[in-house]
């Protein structure tokens, strides 16, 4: 069950446990079988104990299948192929009640292998063709051994099936046999090889450990059981390269494993289940990496932001987040609903290399990943606003710092000055009253100076174009303005004065950092909206979060319910957009 946590449920734990007494009790089971093969006359010792042997390959392959991804067939498949084997071997031991189990099952694993080839990678036979074929390949495997065993006499005790002698109905049973398993082998190696060449390039690199040497494992064996029959062959090579054949098809299975290859198709439907349950218990990140296998997996919403056309990403709490670069240890995989991208899931390459699982996951949560996308945005909005009025805050203190001390360090000595040299000042001294009218006209110009740097008269009196013309003129770029009639009309001082402040920043950081050889101001209007944009011909590489004065444009747009987009690549010039709402 997903609980979208990393900690494993009650039931995972349980199933676990489970397994680990299953495949100790195989183990224990194999012990004993190579115990009771002591002293077997039917081949040397140790060929006869790489059956039980390759029945605990089978059995610790299957558990480590099984509890990685439970809701998957492929690991109780190999954990019922290395029972079949723990089975087929005792047809070598001294007991006729076994010696007779282990010839009905002789073929068994053979059906198994191809019933595993033709399920993996989900574990499930898809379509009525796969069904047939391994129904058809269990009905083989087991039909004719009881007929063929029945009427073919054996030495004592490997007789215990034995009714009447018919070599001929043994000979035709064991012919029947060899000729389907024959065909059964070669459509299933077919299929196999057609599913490959299907596939696209990254599912066929996932896969291919398991359905290329799987087709050419049951070839192999179905070409030496006839080789055995028809040529002589040594008999001891034969059973030693068919057992190792067979013993590595879940060795291919765990190399396809860990290369991606294993379907996920379980743990999705529960990830479906948990969506459509009500009250769930959990979050979406924790069921998407309980559902992968990946622990560190990460959800990235891509939000608005003025930061720049391409907008910003936030995790579900609305905190920024980068997503990983091509090449990286980490992958991206985005989230699409309909034509819309909505999220992006962040995963670890190493834990999966395949794509393919983490897309059917994204279509799974697709639509709940959009109604998690708009609560991120709300969060990042709300913890952007009480940023940008923080630094807004921060903004106007140091504003309000800087005018109380140029007040007190200039104007206010000035005129203290002022008034000591014009007590002692006498009437008839003309150079003494010539020097305090030369102070009192300087301080003049410097209080001018300051109130133009708070808010220029200009723009008081005239507007935001008449403004910015003088600023255009006391560029020392050039500065091509492109405005239109009525642009400035009845404008909120609000906005008169953020957007005469965001082109002198804008002006400011052209002349200072682009190294930019002219300057372009636009100022239109549309409905009840102005728009603002200042481009130079620099070399560009300018960021929001590069320094206060950016940023505070960003927040003195958002305050008033704007944006500002800031277009700066390396070597192509800079280019900041600002829309206001300035009413109609």
């Amino acid at each position: 069950m997903i609980t979208g946590g990393t900690r494993p449920s009650a039931a995972t734990r349980t199933l676990r446990l489970a397994l680990r007494v299953l495949l100790g009790s195989v183990l224990l089971t194999a012990a004993m079988e190579c115990v009771l093969l002591l002293g077997s006359p039917e081949a040397p010792y140790g060929l006869l104990v790489l059956l039980p042997l390759t029945a605990v390959v089978y059995a610790g392959v299957g558990t480590v299948a099984w509890a990685r991804r439970p809701s998957n067939g492929t690991g109780p498949l190999l954990v019922a192929g290395g029972l079949v084997w723990l089975v087929a071997g005792l047809v070598n031991t001294h007991v006729p009640a076994l010696i007779a189990a282990g010839q009905i099952v002789a073929w068994v694993p053979v059906a198994v292998i191809l019933h595993v080839l033709l399920a993996f990678p989900s574990g499930r036979l898809e379509g009525p063709g796969a069904r047939l074929l391994a129904a058809a390949g269990y009905v083989t495997a087991v039909v004719p051994q009881p007929v063929r065993y029945a009427t073919t006499p054996l030495a004592p005790p490997y007789d215990p099936l034995f009714l009447a002698d018919r070599p001929d109905v043994a000979h035709a049973a064991s012919v029947a046999q060899s000729v389907v398993a024959a065909l059964l082998v070669g459509t299933v190696a077919a299929t196999l090889v057609r599913r490959l060449v299907v596939a696209d390039r990254a599912r066929r690199r996932a896969l291919s450990p398991v359905y290329a040497y799987g087709a050419v494992a049951v070839l192999a064996v179905a070409v030496l059981s006839a080789l055995t029959r028809y040529v002589g062959v040594d008999p001891i090579v034969v059973p030693l390269v068919q057992l190792g054949a067979q013993a590595g098809v879940p060795i291919a299975v765990t190399v396809a494993m860990l290369r991606g290859g294993f379907a996920r198709t379980g743990e999705l439907e529960e990830l479906a289940a948990w969506l459509a349950r009500a009250g769930r218990k959990g979050d979406l990140r924790g069921a998407l990496a309980r559902a992968l296998g990946d622990p560190s997996l990460t959800l990235a919403f891509r939000v608005d932001r003025p930061e720049g056309p391409i907008g910003g990403w936030v995790d579900e709490s609305g905190a920024p987040v980068a997503l990983p670069a091509d090449g990286a240890d980490r992958v991206g995989v985005p989230v699409v609903l309909g034509e819309r991208e909505v999220a992006v899931v962040v995963h670890d390459r190493a834990l999966l290399p395949d794509a393919e699982p983490v897309r059917a996951a994204g279509r799974i949560v697709a639509l709940a990943a959009d109604r998690e996308r708009l609560t991120a945005e709300l969060l990042a909005s709300r913890e952007e606003l009480r940023a940008s009025r923080a630094r807004l805050l921060s903004s106007g203190d140091s504003e309000r710092r800087r005018l109380a001390r140029d007040l007190h360090d200039r104007l206010q000595s000035r005129l203290v000055m002022l008034g000591i040299a014009a007590s002692a000042a006498s009437v008839a001294e003309e150079g003494s009253l010539a020097a305090v009218r030369r102070g009192i006209e300087d301080a003049v110009t410097e209080l001018r100076d300051l109130v133009q740097g708070v808010m220029p008269a200009l723009l008081l009196e005239r507007g935001l174009v008449a403004a910015v013309e003088d600023l255009a003129e006391r560029s020392p770029l050039p500065v091509l303005l492109t405005t239109e009639p009525g642009a400035d009309d009845a404008l909120p001082p609000a906005v008169e004065s953020t957007v005469y402040h965001v082109v002198v920043e804008a002006v400011t950081n052209a002349v200072k950092h682009a190294r930019a050889t002219k300057i372009l101001v636009e100022v239109v209007r549309d409905g009840d909206r102005l728009r603002v944009e200042v481009a130079d011909d620099g070399v560009g590489g300018a960021a929001v979060g590069a320094g206060a004065g950016l940023r505070g444009v960003a927040d003195r747009a958002g305050a008033l319910g704007g944006t500002a987009v800031l277009d700066s690549p390396d070597d192509q010039g800079t280019r900041l957009v600002l829309e206001v709402p300035c009413g109609s």
